[in-house]
């Protein structure tokens, strides 16, 4: 973190729908049934909640994904949506930054990361009530997307990313989330959790974060 790349993973606007009539509030993460979400909300004309607002709700509902499932998905989103946008650019070359610089674009960054910052705005004793992707019926009918024309990102490419150190410590962070499905827990509750379920993981992706904050800490 503590880079420019942190604009895009982390951006300063935070959402979260309000279902209406039923006063729930679920948080929309890219290709965790989002594009379903938003899609009803504006039917629906289901209220946002955004920022300094989010601080006032006491519990937001948190769809989450299995992992591995969900980093295939947003890879190739994209992959899809790059080479749709850059029509100058290749497919080798677009997969080769996917596997070379990895979490470039919210689709496929841990959920974590999506957590982190929904926390910037939330209370701290506001209840995340994780949910399957099942769940999503509940709130809002499921669309089947029609795949795009353009060629997804190889088995191979997968296989290589997929084995990345980087790319494993937030997947297994992801996967002790994952296991949180059907559990309400704040979201210093749910730092716990990871750190004593996953203490490598943990140290790795926070504890790294931390390392580097120190030394401006010192400063002050």
């Amino acid at each position: 973190m503590l880079s420019h790349l942190d604009r895009i993973l982390f951006p300063d606007r935070c959402e979260v729908i309000e279902i209406i009539p039923s006063q729930r509030y679920v948080y929309p993460i890219f290709k965790n049934g989002s594009s379903n979400l938003n899609v009803e909300s504006k039917k629906q004309g289901w209220q946002i909640r955004i920022n300094e607002q989010i601080q006032r709700l006491a519990s937001i509902d948190v769809i989450v994904r299995e992992p591995h499932d969900r980093f295939i998905s947003g890879i190739n989103t994209f992959i899809q949506h790059t080479l749709r946008d850059n029509p100058e650019l290749d497919s080798v070359t677009v997969q080769w930054f996917t596997q070379k610089y990895l979490h470039l674009d919210r689709h496929y960054c841990s959920q974590f990361s999506w957590l982190l910052n929904l926390a910037r705005y939330l209370s701290p004793e506001a209840k995340l009530n994780f949910l399957s992707m099942t769940d999503i019926n509940t709130m809002s009918p499921r669309t089947n997307h029609k795949p795009g024309q353009i060629q997804e990102a190889s088995i191979k490419l997968i296989n290589q990313v997929s084995q990345i150190k980087n790319n494993v410590m937030y997947q297994r962070i992801d996967t002790v989330i994952f296991g949180c499905i059907g559990q309400s827990m704040t979201f210093d509750e749910l730092l716990k959790h990871i750190k004593n379920t996953d203490p490598d993981a943990y140290e790795y992706v926070v504890g790294y974060a931390q390392q580097i904050l120190k030394p401006i800490y010192a400063l002050s």
